[in-house]
């Protein structure tokens, strides 16, 4: 139950993010003033005849946009993996859909496909990433959905086993990469949503919008599901159904958003863990409350990768480095043989 503390918390959050969202257009390697693209956009003035607002619009707010699509993806999907796995720990990359997809990439970048097409706002690079994990996908559920429903159990081992062997793949294309190659892959697997122009955004958010919502839709049915499956089947809920929805779209949520900002690590982790102290275990509640500050802690990591070096850090190694303290911390202030999904 949310009281009254817990609900100006949780209005606070939604602020935070929100703000940070706001903030993440204006600061950078160069300081854009809003003031000032407002006025030379009250001048008349076009994105191409100022410098603020050619900045605003054509490069930080394609990327503010990814990452708050991005953020906002994985930090729900965390949460339905985690209520479906019943394991505080899963994270949209435990069943290896993202090491699946990195496996494409690769291949993608051996074979020099980087420039060889575009389809549907998705290069060659992405759309094999796309195609690897939803590969993976498929073979996890036709391997975990051979009785009645899934069983959370086979889904871990499939998962495990075969990001294992995509994890084999990528050494293998990494041996035979060329040296030039070896540092674009190296630079993509690190993720990042240094996105300029909007048919990526495009992209990315006509396929993850109606993933999330459907997702969100699911909530009352993982607090059910939290009591047991039969506990859950005999309040109504169709206990096979929602796992196969929970799994299918959180996994195809997951591949769209490593095939174009990559693998970016922790946010679907650390995001549900933070939001659950503040809202409690009801994922009605949590669940929208970690869509929105996984936008904003993903742009906060974004404003930290701009400004923390000269040269800009990639956004997955700003995510460990501020998550992995952060999630030790939760584990002190948590604990998790009393968790519940």
């Amino acid at each position: 139950m949310l009281t009254r503390a817990r609900v100006l918390l949780v209005f606070a959050l939604i602020v935070v993010s929100l703000g940070l969202a706001a903030a993440s257009l204006m600061i950078g390697t160069e300081t854009v003033s809003v003031h000032q693209a407002w006025a030379d956009w009250r001048a008349g003035m076009t994105r191409y005849e100022s410098p603020s607002l050619s900045i605003l619009i054509n490069q930080r707010l394609p990327r503010t946009l990814a990452a708050l699509i991005a953020g906002a993806g994985l930090a729900l999907v965390g949460c339905g993996f985690q209520a479906l796995l019943r394991n505080p720990l899963a994270t949209p990359y435990t069943l290896g859909v993202a090491t699946a997809g990195s496996l494409g990439a690769y291949i993608a970048f051996v074979f020099e496909l980087g420039g060889a097409f575009r389809v549907l706002g998705f290069s060659a690079v992405e759309a094999s990433a796309l195609l690897f994990a939803w590969a993976d996908m498929t073979v996890i559920y036709l391997l975990a959905s051979r009785r009645a429903r899934l069983s959370p159990f086979v889904l871990l081992l499939a998962g495990v086993t075969l990001s294992m062997l995509a994890s084999s793949g990528i050494m293998l294309m990494r041996y035979f990469a060329s040296p030039d190659r070896l540092v674009m892959m190296e630079r993509w697997l690190m993720g990042g949503v240094d996105i300029v122009g909007y048919e990526a955004v495009v992209a990315l958010a006509i396929g993850v919008t109606p993933c999330l919502l459907i997702l969100l839709a699911q909530g009352g049915k993982l607090d059910q599901l939290g009591f047991g499956h039969e506990l859950a089947a005999g309040r109504g809920v169709n206990v096979p159904r929602l796992q196969a929805v929970t799994f299918l779209v959180g996994s195809l949520t997951t591949a769209l958003i490593v095939s174009k900002v990559g693998p970016i690590g922790f946010v679907g982790l650390i995001v549900p863990h933070a939001v659950r102290t503040v809202t409690g275990s009801r994922h009605r509640v949590l669940m929208p409350v970690s869509l929105v500050a996984g936008g904003g802690f993903l742009c906060f990591c974004d404003i930290v990768a701009r400004k923390a070096l000269p040269g800009e850090t990639p956004i997955g190694i700003v995510t460990a480095l501020l998550g992995g303290p952060f999630f030790l911390y939760l584990l002190t202030r948590r604990h998790f043989t009393d968790w519940q999904a």
